[in-house]
């Protein structure tokens, strides 16, 4: 019994089918160094005084019953590569948001607008504002949202200063 298992054994090891032809590998094409992109990609930074803002009815009020929602700005990622063009970076970000229904908050769409601003210093070379839409459910007070905006130029002359802010607009 031994035998014949090492001779199937054998049988199968010997085939009469040649191995396949090998690929070429693929150039290596010139490109953005990953350890340079990295430098180069300006950290993203949430503006404290305003990652977080309450929204009262009316609007001059500040008294806890007369709060519609409060919404904030939490964790955040960010992307670079290189612009089409070559002339500079594109960076994309994603930030986490949450958004709380106050005493007189009703199920339906929000309008939370958005500020992302690439600075050098104290000098914005792009301020937007963007409207991002947040649905609160009938069923709950609070929802969690994703905010993202694509394409922020970002000059190759970035000095070290260089950063992409986030706020919550007025």
């Amino acid at each position: 019994m031994a035998a014949v298992l090492a001779v199937s054994a054998l049988a199968a090891c010997s085939t009469t089918s040649s191995e396949p032809e090998a690929t070429p590998a693929r150039p290596v094409t010139p490109g953005v160094n990953l350890t340079a992109l990295t430098k180069l990609c300006p950290p993203v930074m949430l503006d404290d005084d305003v990652a977080f803002r309450r929204i009262y009815a009316p609007a001059n009020s500040d008294a806890p019953e007369n709060l519609v929602y409060q919404v904030s700005l939490g964790e955040f990622s960010r992307t670079c590569g290189p612009a089409p063009t070559g002339d500079k970076l594109i960076e994309q970000i994603s930030v986490v948001g949450r958004l709380v229904g106050g005493p007189k908050a009703k199920p339906g769409s929000y309008t939370v607008p958005v500020r992302v601003e690439v600075v050098d210093g104290d000098v914005a070379v792009y301020s937007e504002v963007i409207q991002q839409q947040v649905t609160l459910p009938a069923d709950g007070l609070s929802t969690q949202f994703l905010f993202r905006a694509d394409n922020l130029p970002v000059p190759l002359t970035a000095s070290p200063n260089t950063a992409v802010r986030i706020g919550i607009a007025k």
